[in-house]
């Protein structure tokens, strides 16, 4: 059992670090927590979670200047145009989205989010984002790197699957130019 087991504090009275299988239970721990809080979330907005997916796209959409169109949804949430259709309806009748003349086809429909949606998800969110924001503010250079390369070796980790054994040797070619990696160049 590791020192950091034992003493349930990040790290034990002889300062040592937290062993790997800690880190793991720590990242499964911070995962059922997020999965709590999105629930909660979603419940709170009267939302299932590809609505809130969707709602997160179009914001996301929204602040880079885009306006997505019912297929641009279908896409990134990988459902048929008659769900997007159910779904866009959804978010209309509850005020997050509304549908418009697309800016670059006339023809066309865009959804863009509503004052309202941005000022629900904010209010919603802002607490939760401020408490995050300041757990990594409390991190200093070395240890962000840390937490930088930790992260991406994980993502690389659950990303990986049978498929991509074709492409081994691309991937580390690409983890081998993000900071942080294990793979990084010396």
């Amino acid at each position: 059992m590791s020192s950091y087991e034992a003493s349930g504090y990040w790290y034990g009275d002889d300062q040592s670090a937290p062993e790997a299988v800690d880190l793991l239970n720590l990242m499964r721990r911070y995962r059922d927590a997020e999965r709590t809080m999105r629930a909660n979330t979603r419940g709170s907005m009267g939302m299932n979670e590809t609505d809130m997916t969707a709602l997160r796209f179009l914001l996301g959409a929204h602040r880079k200047g885009e306006v997505p169109r019912q297929r641009d949804f279908a896409e990134k949430l990988g459902i048929s145009n008659a769900s997007v259709s159910a779904l866009i309806d959804r978010l209309c009748r509850d005020g997050y989205a509304q549908r418009v003349m697309h800016p670059a086809d006339r023809r066309s429909v865009g959804i863009i989010p509503t004052q309202y949606s941005d000022t629900e998800v904010r209010g919603t969110l802002q607490q939760m984002h401020e408490r995050m924001m300041s757990a990594v503010d409390g991190l200093d250079a070395e240890e962000r790197k840390a937490a930088a390369k930790f992260l991406h070796a994980l993502i690389a980790s659950v990303e990986w699957n049978d498929v991509d054994l074709g492409h081994a040797a691309q991937r580390d070619h690409e983890l081998r130019d993000v900071p942080g990696s294990n793979l990084a160049s010396s």
